[in-house]
């Protein structure tokens, strides 16, 4: 039982915490978690390899930063530490307990990308052309039968869209996946081909189709061999 007039625990501890060296401590860990994601390889998931020196220059000056406010003695200030507080753990858990997104179900919220003209895609043999290329090739002709029959090899995730079909997709990054779009194709998946998840990655061979729909004409990959793949180290077009 406290004496009358004596601080209680919890202010005590209160107290203690808010003299430590919070701002500092916090960049610290900020500088930390930016140099792991590179470390890691994760920031190759996040961002486009153009920004990945931007992002490691500025973790190493907060490390320095940091290190230098931490080990210089400085004046004692009134600070607001609670925010210095939720930085740190913030940083921790990105870390320790890094967030796994769906590519999938960011491309569903996404509008597609935008794909102009019919670029160098249109000169490569058929079975050269990536899924970007056959996008951008499918929307830049009023004639999309032109293309019927030719050998398709793409790779990308499985999509699954509102309406619950399948689709094989790339997301399009001009930065980082905050401005990611997605580029994607219609399959006929074999009926021997394995059991999909969203977000597998395959690698499909098959010829390209164009079937009359009640929307008009709509290209569709015909699958002949679905292959799992693992997740790419850039896993996005940029």
């Amino acid at each position: 039982m406290n004496q009358p007039g004596s601080p209680s625990p919890w202010s005590v501890v209160r107290s203690a915490v808010a003299r430590w060296r919070w701002p500092p401590l916090a960049l610290l860990c900020c500088g930390v978690t930016l140099m792991h994601s590179w470390v890691s390889g994760r920031l190759q998931l996040l961002m486009a390899p153009t920004f990945h020196g931007l992002v490691v220059g500025s973790g190493l000056a907060l490390l320095a930063w940091s290190v230098t406010a931490l080990t210089v003695s400085q004046p004692r200030r009134s600070i607001p530490w609670r925010a210095a507080v939720l930085v740190v753990c913030t940083s921790l858990l990105i870390v320790l307990a890094p967030p796994r997104g769906s590519f999938s179900m960011l491309a569903r919220h996404r509008p597609p990308a935008q794909l102009d003209g019919l670029a160098a895609g249109f000169a490569l043999p058929p079975e050269q052309r990536d899924l970007v290329d056959w996008v951008r090739l499918l929307r830049g002709t009023p004639q999309p039968q032109l293309f019927r029959g030719e050998p398709v090899q793409v790779k990308g995730f499985v999509l699954v869209t509102a309406t619950g079909e399948r689709h094989l997709a790339q997301l399009l990054v001009r930065c980082c996946l905050a401005d990611a779009t997605p580029v994607q194709l219609a399959v006929q998946w074999p009926a021997d081909a394995p059991p999909l998840r969203q977000d597998q990655w395959v690698r499909v061979e098959g010829e390209m189709e164009v079937l009359d729909t009640p929307d008009g004409l709509q290209p569709v990959v015909i699958a002949h061999d679905v292959t799992a793949i693992p997740k790419p180290p850039q896993p996005f077009r940029t």
